[in-house]
């Protein structure tokens, strides 16, 4: 058998690094475990399978960047409504995903490759907050907005935790009055 290496120049995906792939990666702990498995672990792996197509990318957080409900979940899917929150429970007690919110669904597929581990609803809003530009909150300020409307009695909780650790220099000397042509970001 001959290998043709022209044709794997000649793909048209291939050099491409203005377009964006549309594909996305799981542990292959979700396969042996899930697709290897008869029924209902079968119906587990399409959940999380759809999961991992609408989770933001490196993170593997799904309902942060697009809001998603379970019932749009199960109309994806083809699955009862009554049913859906017993599966997430499954996948939660498997250890591949963590549910952060049910109403709308915001949770975290762990088994995406170099996912940050976050514990609980506060890690999620920290690190949400500390990089909008993953979820596109830069530019999407009515999602942003919304999604913090949603966690509104976390905000104020972290923001006090959050300045409590903030540490003041020993050499910080004031600033009596700001000079008229200061920029606080440095542009000139």
């Amino acid at each position: 058998m001959t290998y043709d290496s022209n044709l794997i120049k000649n793909n048209s995906n291939v050099n491409k690094s203005n377009e964006e792939f549309n594909y996305f990666t799981l542990n292959k702990r979700i396969f042996n475990e899930l697709i290897l498995i008869p029924r209902p672990k079968n119906i587990l792996f399409q959940i999380i399978s759809y999961l991992a197509c609408t989770c933001t990318y490196k993170n593997g957080l799904v309902g942060v960047h697009s809001e998603i409900k379970q019932a749009t979940l199960c109309e994806a899917l083809g699955i009862d409504r009554r049913d859906i929150t017993g599966y997430l429970k499954q996948l939660e007690a498997m250890n591949f995903i963590k549910v952060f919110n049910t109403s709308p669904l915001v949770l975290q597929v762990l088994e995406v490759p170099q996912a940050p581990r976050i514990n609980d609803i506060k890690g999620l809003l920290l690190y949400v907050l500390t990089n909008p530009q993953q979820f596109n909150f830069h530019r999407n300020l009515k999602r942003k907005a919304a999604f913090f409307e949603t966690f509104k009695e976390y905000n104020s909780q972290i923001l006090v935790e959050k300045m409590k650790k903030a540490e003041v220099p020993e050499d910080h000397q004031p600033i009596e009055q700001e000079p008229d042509d200061y920029d606080p970001f440095g542009f000139k």
